[in-house]
């Protein structure tokens, strides 16, 4: 397996419309949460980070002032501009940005969301500095990615898959290094809540342009797994013994400065 990892903007520039009507990005707890800190707290500026088509934006803006979406490819942005200017919010600035290098000035957030997407980063520990120095003293950040189980075995198997199937993964991270990296960062975690999300295999695989060559590749690496990672993954199969869905845990993360800052 190549270790080169891939540059996102190729994967993402060309499957900015299959995210946008992902059945895994159009709900789900992870946007409960954010549209209940937008609800609760009404943030003067919120802004989304690596924003994809604009769905946890969706959940905030109408309880928002002003808005601002991030994202490294322009299509994505493009999609996300008719996706919520349909919805009728038009309080949203579109900028072209890389998440470890915010063109924000500091203090100057209320929210801060980032949802699906860490996985993808360079490096978790810039993005989450970041975070922590654009965010205002009172300010919150929701952050929502997946969480890896602590077996070593299931680790790295599903950082592999991932992999396999969008070259520009990086890695998704265990519970205990998420919350090492926010306390690195000088950011205090009020709250964690973790969901499982089941994946239809076809549609998952296919969403980040795996041709058919690809996604066999990608059941196979399923199939042929130990008998105790299959069952960690809920890996499901039809009558035909093909790949049919498998489960996985997302995290999601509630955030602030640090009370000393």
């Amino acid at each position: 397996m190549s270790t080169e990892r891939a540059d996102p903007r190729d994967t993402f520039s060309k499957s900015a419309q299959r995210y946008l009507v992902s059945r895994e990005h159009l709900s789900g707890p992870d946007l409960e949460v954010i549209k209940k800190v937008a609800s609760l707290h009404f943030p003067e500026v919120t802004v989304d980070v690596a924003t994809g088509a604009g769905h946890a934006l969706r959940a905030a803006c109408p309880y928002s002032g002003s808005c601002a979406a991030l994202d490294l490819t322009m299509e994505m942005l493009r999609v996300a501009r008719e996706h919520l200017a349909g919805a009728g919010l038009t309080n949203i600035h579109f900028i072209q940005s890389l998440a470890d290098h915010l063109p924000l000035a500091d203090s100057s957030v209320s929210l801060l969301t980032c949802r699906i997407a860490p996985h993808h980063f360079p490096s978790i520990q810039g993005f989450l500095s970041e975070v922590d120095r654009v965010l205002h003293p009172e300010g919150q950040c929701v952050i929502v990615d997946s969480v890896v189980p602590d077996d070593s075995d299931c680790d790295r198997f599903i950082n592999d898959v991932e992999r396999l199937r969008d070259a520009s993964h990086v890695r998704s991270h265990t519970l205990e290094q998420w919350l090492g990296s926010f306390e690195a960062a000088g950011l205090e975690v009020s709250s964690v809540e973790l969901f499982e999300r089941e994946h239809p295999f076809r549609e998952w695989a296919a969403r980040t342009g795996l041709d058919e060559n690809g996604i066999r590749t990608l059941e196979l690496k399923f199939l042929e797994a130990p008998h105790h990672i299959r069952e960690r993954f809920k890996v499901c199969l039809n009558e035909e013994g093909q790949m049919e869905s498998y489960t996985d845990e997302k995290g999601i993360f509630v955030a602030r400065k640090g009370s000393g800052k």
